[in-house]
């Protein structure tokens, strides 16, 4: 009887053992899945306009552009294209090679449908403006831009409402700053100092931080900036630039900056 009881005990075991290296190899297999360079899927949400959720949940994130967020105008619109594009509708992602995901945990990828490149399109008719992050996206930078001129040019989209994304806005003076509180506007001045903190780097523009107008970078977008090949804020200063964004009141006027495009060094000819 106890031999009996033994045999039952080690086949159990020899079973358990094959079940449980079938499920490592498929869950090996699956990872392996994600990164391949490229997957052919199938639209199941559309989350914004530059996100969606695919048929296995996994969300991904488009490559080299930006559209506007909650709050912001063509947001709505902006989303609504992409769900004409895409949703309910089989695409390929191209992976990005050097980075397949981002700190969310979303895929990185070029979406493509019917032929259409969806991120180039999403530029092309005004939903969305170049945002090229470094290493994912620069093989087409050029390409990209090149459809971004062409859509401010014809002021289509975002390009013709929202102010934090067209180029040609009214340019205000730094002194001026605090006659625009609430207002999304661009901004010109000299920075004249830069303070660090664990939080945040400060762009002053004038000599009492608090009443001049001031930049403010929080530490969890300089990523952004060293991606872009900014890894030093001292650049700025003593430089002329133009900021975008929305004039905020904190110890004087101040703009949030979370994206390197809001920053524009003014070149001396």
């Amino acid at each position: 009887m106890k031999k009996k009881s033994l045999f039952v005990v080690i086949i159990v075991s020899i079973i358990s053992t094959i079940f449980y290296s079938y499920l490592k190899n498929e869950d090996t297999q699956a990872a392996s899945h994600n990164l391949k360079d490229y997957l052919e899927t199938e639209a199941y949400k559309i989350i914004d306009g530059d996100t969606i959720e695919i048929k296995n949940h996994s969300r991904v994130r488009y490559i080299g552009i930006d559209t506007p967020e909650i709050g912001q105008a063509f947001y709505e619109e902006a989303k609504d294209r992409n769900r004409k594009l895409v949703e309910g509708k089989k695409i390929k992602l191209v992976i990005c090679k050097s980075e397949p995901r981002d700190k969310y945990g979303r895929i990185l990828a070029w979406v493509y449908t019917g032929g259409s490149l969806v991120n180039a399109v999403l530029v092309k008719e005004g939903y969305a403006r170049v945002f090229i992050i470094s290493p994912c996206g620069i093989e087409k930078k050029e390409e990209f831009e090149r459809y971004e001129r062409e859509a401010i040019k014809g002021k289509i989209g975002i390009w013709s409402v929202d102010k934090k994304f067209a180029k040609d806005s009214k340019v205000i003076s730094a002194i001026d700053a605090s006659k625009y509180i609430g207002k999304v506007i661009s901004v010109k001045g000299r920075v004249v100092g830069i303070f660090n903190t664990d939080k945040a780097t400060f762009l002053n523009f004038g000599n009492d931080y608090k009443k001049d107008f001031t930049v403010v970078i929080f530490r969890k977008d300089k990523v952004k900036f060293n991606r872009n090949g900014i890894t030093s804020f001292d650049l700025y200063k003593n430089k002329e630039i133009v900021v975008t964004g929305k004039i905020q009141e904190y110890n004087g006027p101040e703009i949030i900056v979370d994206n390197p495009s809001q920053i524009e060094v003014i070149k001396r000819r």
